[in-house]
């Protein structure tokens, strides 16, 4: 008796606890199959791209429209969940949408509950269990207007004009606008929540360093606060990009840099003054900067002697950028800048390079003569004048 007793105890305290740390139901299901992707929040500022093995992907199938599934969550996660009915083809791959996914985050020991419906191409969710996850579905339910605009808009553009897709275009920016300033509100009333960090990530790019400053310290080091150092790192990269955009002009000095040579050796800019110097702002991944390259090789060997190009590899890993240099055989000086160096250390951010290829003509004496951005004749048309 006594050990039937104890049987039944362990049974309904274990029945007490979930045994899955995401459950729910969906209503209005005609595919039972659930895609989730999940990725360390720590993690997501360093993906390369969807594709990264740091994003686990995975699948669930809901039975009468309820599912149970365990998220491997050892550090907080965030989720993005799309019912499989939503997602859209290319061809190729298949995707989200702006109305398709639902986004939630998970810590260690948390349970959360997600219910929704599926009306048309809407996925409308709520979701329960942590506070973080009741804010944002409180949030959520704020943007779905504005993010149901911008997919109807999105949709209204195929097969039209050229001039009826910009007109549409422009309704659909006003709508983007309009949604990021209800982020930008969420984040001035409610400076201490850690959703409110999760929100600048979805303001103006311009805006993220004022709002920063509004950030209270418990949203300052929430679990978010990789996502946020992420943001604020390129915010400030872009900030100096923009500083140098000004500064580095026609006439005024070139900033002076170190970096490594193919060979391995640290190669100085200053240590070719007194030659005509082009730098050459390219990456192993950029079209332009490829079929750029046959007309830099006859622009070099025409006057050799009189001029030096610099390739500054930009954007891409070693291995990537020597495998280029060989395939490409480019016989110039080539060093590499890497996206890991500190931004006030990183050449492009110092030149104010905003596109790819960007090359920058130096006199002898070490001073801008001017600035290209793209592949183009002007380039060449200028290093004819200067250097005849």
């Amino acid at each position: 008796m006594k050990k039937l007793l104890f049987l039944l105890l362990a049974a309904a305290a274990s029945g007490c606890a979930p045994r899955h740390n995401l459950t729910g139901r969906i209503d209005g299901l005609t595919n039972d199959t659930l895609c989730i992707s999940y990725c360390a929040l720590e993690e997501m500022p360093r993906l390369a791209d969807d594709s990264d093995p740091r994003v686990t992907y995975d699948t669930i199938v809901a039975v009468d429209g309820r599912f149970a599934h365990d998220i491997v969550a050892e550090r907080p996660v965030q989720v993005i969940f799309t019912p499989a009915q939503l997602l859209k083809s290319d061809g190729k791959r298949r995707y989200g949408s702006y109305t398709s996914d639902m986004v939630f985050f998970l810590a260690p020991g948390e349970h959360v509950v997600l219910r929704g419906r599926i009306d048309s191409t809407v996925f409308a969710c709520s979701l329960s269990g942590t506070p973080l996850n009741e804010d944002y579905s409180d949030h959520y339910r704020e943007l779905l207007p504005f993010w149901i605009a911008c997919e109807e808009l999105q949709n209204a553009m195929r097969g039209k004009s050229r001039a009826e897709q910009e007109a549409l275009y422009g309704q659909f920016e006003e709508a983007m606008n309009r949604r990021r300033a209800v982020e930008m509100k969420y984040i001035d009333e409610n400076p201490d929540n850690p959703l409110a960090a999760y929100c600048l990530r979805r303001v103006p790019f311009d805006s993220i360093l004022p709002y920063y400053e509004r950030l209270g310290n418990a949203a300052r080091n929430s679990i978010f606060r990789p996502l946020v150092e992420g943001e604020l790192a390129k915010a400030r990269k872009s900030q100096l990009a923009r500083q140098a955009q000004a500064e580095v002009v026609a006439g005024s000095p070139a900033p002076d840099f170190t970096l490594e040579r193919a060979d391995g050796n640290a190669f100085t800019l200053s240590s070719l003054r007194g030659k005509y110097v082009v730098l050459d702002f390219w990456g192993s991944w950029c079209g332009w900067c490829i079929k750029g390259i046959p007309g830099m090789k006859a622009a070099y060997d025409k006057y050799r002697g009189k001029l030096e190009i610099v390739g500054v590899d930009c954007r891409d890993s070693r291995e990537k950028w020597l495998a280029a240099t060989e395939e490409h055989r480019l016989p110039w000086i080539n060093v590499r800048n890497p996206e890991e160096a500190p931004t006030a250390e990183n050449v492009a951010v110092r030149y104010g390079v905003e596109g790819y290829p960007t090359k920058v003509l130096i006199d002898p004496e070490g001073r801008i003569v001017e600035k290209f951005v793209g592949e183009g004749p002007d380039f060449y048309e200028k290093l004819a004048q200067t250097l005849k």
